[in-house]
């Protein structure tokens, strides 16, 4: 393991302005002066018309850069682009429009510095592009990518590769450019940019899908494990899905008044009530309850299970503190490494929450403190650098990993301190000398990773999961999910009595882990009814901190029904062992000396994750309230354990 020592002088960054790496303000009036602002309506091949903004440096301004035209950089995105000058039925804006927002967002400052052409471009069915908008449309496009339009029974096929593909025609034919483009994205955008990838257009030459939604069953803010995100399904589904009658550049608002705290909101209510209130609105979340199961419809919508043979250069960006898309960014660097081995493949990854990489000055989370200016330094050390490698062909090429691991985190150790001296680098993620170890629950609640408990006696603990009184998973009201949950002071689950506590003893030497995090449960359940049962384990790994800081490392949740297959859901028989095991996304954490680990077992994360009813059902989505029974949950020990990934032995 190397560090990267790189110091980046320019990273200053204000609310009207931005330095760009190479020392340019880039802010509104220096925009207006050296760039034009245009917005057309691309045809795609099916006839739709896809809404655009075009940026473009004048003459002058590459003149003095020394040089006749620069790549083109694609930003494409379900949310609004304002401001808007096209009304809709126009096809182009005439002349110049002197507008622009926000600085063209400031994660675009390097490139418009450099002169390349900064495209943003609404997707098909949002805002004013045309067409009907469909949540993560099935990919289509053949093994080659969307060069060859494909017809079935009359009808064009089309997907967002093809779009991409059409757009980025039009583009090298109406911009003065080099030829070379570039694709970036966070979130929504992210999962376009895979897509883009999948165009196997030759113009682009690089990717950057950053926290890209991936597997919205396995993995990213509607599911977890299949499980369903309670809180951000609704609250985000019930604006973004609902449908649009016709082009607008009005932001559909939400159909869901949440006026007191989630937990007091979602309690007591089951889905199926939910299901009722939201249903006749959203097709999408029909299409949720429609599909508990991992089944076909899920897996169309996963584009990472076709980056096969990918030769263009991909940095995957994500952020280990993502409460959206964490698993997203994972999930598509291990698909790429194990599909295209011959794709140059590079991450970047660090203590974030979703998409804070673009936040300059990001130093903190809540009261987990990380060092100085760390979005500044991912996009002037590690993503612009990446793309002027590979469109300009300057600088050196870049470090395959980039990450920046969490660990000591009091503000009175961190405030100041260089992000510089954090990063790591390596060839190849996870790195090559981690290794996993087991870290074994005890029934005394205590952690060993040396040993599980010598007989099954010994190695006992039960928990009662009540539907009436689930699991916060914060010790704070809110209307709205607080994204700080993914480091927040887990103090407040450790008096209950319906969480498993495990702590270990006080660290006398630093201990690294890098990588995905294994668990495996050894449990029984039981009810007073008896029958077919169902429950959620939640497993939440924790540093604690020697002020008394529980930090939440990293959680998850398995539904037991799925614990032989996602597509294949089973009961649990009352009274019956059952053993669960599954993979928590990656980390990258220092437990450090003097700190302490902390495993946490839980049935509920509540309104995290739905309330399981625990009652086995063949679609838990139709749950009514006599569905929801207590069930005691017994963790066996002598069979528990968590693998971390350890790249730092310990003594």
């Amino acid at each position: 393991m190397k560090r990267i020592i790189t110091v980046v002088a320019l990273m200053m960054s204000a609310l009207a302005s931005a330095f760009a790496q190479n020392g340019q303000i880039v802010d509104d009036n220096w925009l207006k002066e050296n760039y034009t602002r245009r917005e057309v309506m691309i045809e795609m091949r099916d006839g739709k018309h896809i809404y655009t903004a075009i940026y473009e440096p004048v003459q002058q301004y590459l003149e003095k850069l020394g040089k006749k035209a620069g790549p083109i950089m694609l930003f494409r995105t379900p949310y609004g682009l304002k401001p808007y000058g096209l009304k809709p039925g126009q096809i182009e804006t005439e002349g110049k429009v002197e507008k622009y927002p926000g600085g063209m967002k400031w994660d675009m400052a390097n490139y418009a510095a450099e002169g390349w052409i900064i495209v943003q471009q609404n997707v098909r069915g949002k805002f004013l592009s045309e067409g009907e908008y469909e949540n993560m449309r099935p990919y289509v496009s053949g093994p080659d990518g969307a060069a060859d339009t494909v017809v079935v029974k009359g009808v064009v096929q089309v997907d967002d590769a093809t779009d991409v593909y059409d757009s980025i025609e039009w583009l090298l034919k109406n911009t003065k450019n080099n030829g070379d483009v570039g694709v970036k994205g966070v979130s929504y955008p992210g999962f376009y940019t895979t897509l883009a990838a999948l165009s196997r257009h030759p113009a682009i030459k690089a990717a950057s899908p950053q926290a890209p939604a991936t597997d919205w069953f396995m993995g990213d803010d509607a599911h977890h494990n299949g499980a369903l995100c309670l809180a951000d399904a609704c609250r985000f589904g019930s604006s973004f899905y609902r449908h649009r009658p016709c082009p607008s550049t009005e932001r559909l608002g939400s159909i869901l008044k949440i006026d007191k705290d989630l937990y007091e909101f979602y309690l007591g209510r089951p889905l199926k009530e939910i299901d009722a209130f939201l249903g006749d609105s959203l097709r999408f979340w029909n299409q949720m309850m429609e599909h508990p199961d991992y089944d076909r419809f899920w897996k169309d919508r996963d584009p990472s299970a076709h980056l096969k043979d990918i030769r263009i250069p991909v940095l995957v960006t994500g952020g280990f503190y993502d409460a959206e898309d964490c698993y997203g960014a994972f999930r598509t660097y291990d698909m790429l490494k194990t599909m295209s081995p011959d794709c140059e493949l590079y991450l970047a990854a660090g203590p974030w929450y979703h998409g804070g990489w673009n936040n300059r000055t990001a130093n903190h989370l809540a009261d987990v403190w990380y060092g100085e200016k760390s979005g500044a330094y991912y996009q002037d050390s590690v993503e612009f650098p990446f793309f002027s490698y590979y469109l300009e062909g300057k600088g050196v090429k870049p470090v395959r990993v980039n990450v920046c691991p969490s660990g000591e985190s009091m503000r009175s150790v961190m405030e100041g301190r260089s992000m510089a001296e954090f990063w790591e680098s390596y060839d190849v993620w996870p790195p090559k000398n981690m290794k996993f170890n087991k870290l074994y629950l005890s029934g005394q609640d205590s952690l060993s990773f040396r040993s599980m408990p010598s007989a099954p006696s010994e190695g006992t603990r039960t928990i009662t999961s009540d539907p009436a009184s689930p699991v916060p998973y914060m010790d704070v009201k809110s209307t709205d999910r607080d994204r700080s949950y993914m480091v927040a002071d887990q103090n407040f689950a450790s008096v209950r009595k319906d969480v498993a506590t495990y702590r270990g003893a006080e660290l006398k030497s630093n201990i690294h882990v890098a990588g995905p995090v294994k668990v495996r449960m050894d449990l029984v359940l039981d009810s007073e009814n008896g029958g077919k049962l169902d429950a959620d384990v939640i497993v939440k790994l924790i540093d604690v901190r020697p002020d008394g800081y529980q930090m939440l490392v990293r959680g998850d949740v398995m539904p037991l029904r799925f614990r032989n297959g996602f597509g294949k859901p089973e009961f649990v028989k009352s009274g019956k062992r059952v053993t669960v095991e599954f993979t928590m996304c990656d980390i990258d954490h220092h437990f450090v000396q003097g700190h302490s680990i902390m495993v946490q077992v839980q049935g509920s994360w509540f309104p995290l994750i739905a309330m399981n009813p625990q009652k086995f059902l063949k679609n838990p989505y139709t749950a009514e309230s006599a569905d929801y029974q207590k069930i005691d949950m017994t963790i066996r020990s002598v069979d528990s354990y968590l693998e971390l990934p350890v790249v730092q032995e310990f003594q």
